[in-house]
């Protein structure tokens, strides 16, 4: 028989002889019995209640004493007590440190000791098979924790020791593993009781017992619970957890990608350090193992977490390439903007531009500096200590149709990066304040991906800004101010598209590194887009691509041209001619409002 069953043996055998001889005075419980009182706060009948439970489970005695099992009718009538302790609100329901039938009357309910109470007071620590299923797995091999975030740890373990003054604390940023890393590296001797988060979605009252058992293994273990959230647990899952820890009654660590709105007293908000492109580098060489890739790039485009860069290089087999690796870096980097930005796949290239020399040249300039900025920022120092000087802001201005949205596709395409177009006139809110948590959501989002980010009709913003005669005036040049600074803070490829520059003043135009015109094409560049307006599968006959580049059309409306031709044509049964072109040319420009040179453009045959 273990020493802690002879102590509780000896705690019963106590409360027997109480019975027994109720005029004798005695001593409070001594061993693990008196502690679970000390740590509930239990009063002398509550601990001999315990006690009485555990010793109908463990020797006969206790039954013959009392004529039966425990009930609290049977021992308020044997030792003295109140009704007190049979409130919801009081330890020995509260916690469930004892058990009844909710079917019967309280006063008459056979009493049992919980099982996992007895254990403890046998000396058996174990987890609650109640809780069980809302148990969260720790990773097996946890990434290594990068040199910038080792103050963090070192942060976090002074405040572990500080608990339970240090009431909550809230771990954000970085994924899951990287957490994770943190909180054993942070946790010395502590226990942990990681819970997840999505397995907490339970009506209330089931709610309630997960709280009350988690409260209860706090107490009787020295645990502190983790409520572990990751990004892809469901959109409600911030009102889970926050419906779970403002109610808790006990020290708590929650570990969430973005910090939550929690009301709980004593709050610690933590925010895991990014991981420098250096550090990155270095993380990515370990994890390689001398592997021969361009991790430069790498670490220079995605601001991944350890743990992420550690998945992502174990995923590795010995026929992978690095294009391979890359789209899985840029999968893993994925913003979430749905409701803000649409997510386009960039199907032009190059060839599909038709552009002026000096617009194309700084085109292809703007994918040179995505793919060459770790040689020049980071192992030439080119902006060290500038975070300003990594962005990459360009604006692309000129009338609707010039290209402007094909170029930004032909970058991603090149840069082999994902696209998401953002309409202003849809992110700007007339409350005050709303438009920068929009503007801040875009680039938080996009920030660890540097996805190019192309913020399409500026003048909705910009065309906002002037002389300050109202109060809105003022809040509308801050949000100009406000996207401007994100977007030099920007990692990735930011660009502005307008087709009034008039609306930029010349100092907004000194913070934009580049500024490319898409102006209306001339009659080369119109003939050249009439020469690619009809693929080579099109039958075409005897189109004369110098007397249409005449019209005054933009590539896009040649395009619409082209297609409405080819359809007309189909109709037809025959050839794209020149005169399907010239009906279709006739209705694209009556739609701008522009006349047809009828006399031009009449047919020869």
């Amino acid at each position: 028989m273990s020493g802690s069953h002879v102590e509780l043996q000896q705690a019963i055998e106590r409360v027997l002889r109480a019975i027994a001889n109720p005029g004798e005075p005695r001593d409070r419980h001594l061993g693990r019995l008196g502690d679970l009182g000390v740590r509930f706060g239990l009063s002398q009948f509550e601990m001999d209640v315990v006690a009485l439970c555990a010793g109908f489970v463990i020797g006969p005695d206790v039954a013959a004493c009392l004529g039966g099992p425990p009930t609290f009718a049977r021992l308020l009538a044997l030792l003295p007590g109140d009704l007190d302790v049979l409130a919801p609100d009081r330890p020995l329901r509260r916690y469930r440190l004892i058990t009844f039938a909710p079917t019967m009357m309280v006063l008459e309910a056979p009493l049992s000791i919980d099982e996992r109470v007895l254990n403890h007071l046998l000396a058996i620590e174990t987890i609650d098979e109640h809780l069980l299923p809302y148990i969260a797995s720790w990773p097996e091999t946890l990434p290594p924790i990068s040199d910038g975030q080792r103050t963090l740890v070192d942060r976090l373990a002074r405040l572990l020791a500080r608990m339970p003054r240090i009431s909550t604390i809230e771990l954000h940023g970085a994924d899951a593993a990287t957490r994770s890393a943190i909180t054993h590296a942070a946790r010395g001797s502590m226990r942990l009781l990681p819970l997840r988060a999505r397995r907490l979605a339970l009506p209330t009252s089931e709610l309630d017992l997960i709280q009350r058992l988690a409260e209860r293994e706090v107490l009787l273990a020295d645990v502190l619970p983790v409520i572990e959230v990751h990004p892809l647990d469901g959109l409600d899952t911030p009102n889970t957890v926050r419906a779970f820890a403002d109610e808790l009654a006990v020290p708590l660590l929650i570990s969430a990608p973005e910090p939550l709105a929690l009301t709980r007293p004593g709050l610690t908000s933590l925010e895991i350090p990014h991981v420098t492109a250096t550090e990155r580098y270095d993380l990515w060489s370990d994890a390689l193992s001398g592997r021969e890739m361009p991790i430069g790039k790498l670490a220079q485009q995605f601001q991944l977490d350890p743990g992420q860069i550690t998945e992502l290089a174990n995923a590795l087999d010995d026929k992978s390439s690095f294009d391979e690796l890359w789209t899985s870096c840029r999968n893993a980097s994925q913003p979430r903007l749905e409701d803000l930005a649409r997510k386009v796949e960039p199907n032009a290239t190059w060839d599909d531009l038709v552009l002026a020399p000096a617009a194309l040249q700084t085109l292809h300039e703007l994918v040179h500096q995505l793919e060459h900025r770790h040689t020049v920022h980071e192992r030439w120092g080119m902006a060290r200590g500038d975070a300003r000087g990594q962005a990459i802001t360009a604006l692309f201005h000129g009338p609707s149709g010039t290209g402007k949205t094909h170029a930004c596709e032909a970058i991603a395409r090149a840069a082999n990066l994902d696209l998401y177009h953002i309409d202003l006139s849809q992110v700007v809110d007339k409350y005050v304040g709303e438009t920068e948590k929009r503007l801040r959501r875009i680039f938080d989002a996009a920030e660890r991906g540097g996805a190019v980010l192309l913020f399409d009709e500026a003048d909705a913003l910009f065309g906002k800004r002037g002389k300050i005669e109202r109060g809105t005036d003022r809040w509308a040049n801050l949000e100009v101010s406000y996207l401007l600074q994100r977007m030099e803070r920007y990692h990735g490829l930011a660009i502005l598209t307008t087709n009034d520059k008039s609306a930029l003043d010349a100092a907004f135009m000194r913070r934009l590194r580049f500024v490319v015109p898409f102006a209306f094409p001339d009659v080369p560049l119109r003939t050249e887009l009439w020469r690619r307006a009809f693929p080579c599968g099109a039958p075409t006959s005897e189109l004369d691509h110098a007397r249409l580049a005449t019209l005054q059309l933009t590539g896009a409306g040649i395009k619409n041209v082209a297609i409405r031709a080819a359809f007309n044509a189909a109709h037809d049964n025959a050839s794209i001619s020149m005169a399907h072109v010239l009906a279709a040319a006739r209705s694209e420009l009556a739609k701008l409002e522009l006349p047809f040179p009828e006399l031009e453009m009449r047919a020869r045959n």
